[in-house]
């Protein structure tokens, strides 16, 4: 009886653990993905309203970004998943350049960002800049 007790007891914490795990991973890819929201929305904002516009935003980024790829019109968080990866990714409107400072030599740090998006000179070939603060 003993037995059949602490067999059903190892089930219910295995069970519990594995909820808890699955559950804050789920957690920082909700995150990840507002945050590539965010991005793109103030982007397109910029693009859309176009040269001089500048407009500040506080983005997270969660703590299992393995690489932030901002160029062009992509905007990729590069997510770690368990031992696998996932990208979150999104279109912007506008060609975007980039100078962040939040992955320097391949660690991203987790935090809440001040973006700075800034439209750019048309004759540059990029629609909007972003920087942090």
């Amino acid at each position: 009886m003993l037995a059949l007790s602490l067999i059903i007891f190892v089930g219910i914490l295995y069970i519990a653990t594995t909820l808890i795990t699955t559950s804050s991973i789920q957690v920082n890819v909700d995150a990840a993905y507002r945050a590539v929201q965010d991005i793109k929305e103030s982007a397109d904002f910029i693009y859309v309203h176009g040269h001089p516009s500048r407009i500040q935003t506080n983005i997270r980024i969660p703590s299992n970004v393995e690489n932030i790829t901002l160029n062009n019109k992509l905007i990729r968080l590069r997510v770690s998943v368990g031992s696998m990866y996932t990208d979150i990714y999104a279109i912007a409107r506008g060609n975007i350049t980039s100078n962040l400072g939040i992955c320097s030599s391949g660690i991203c740090r987790e935090g809440n960002y001040l973006f700075v998006f800034t439209s750019t000179d048309p004759a540059t070939g990029y629609d909007v800049n972003i920087t942090v603060v």
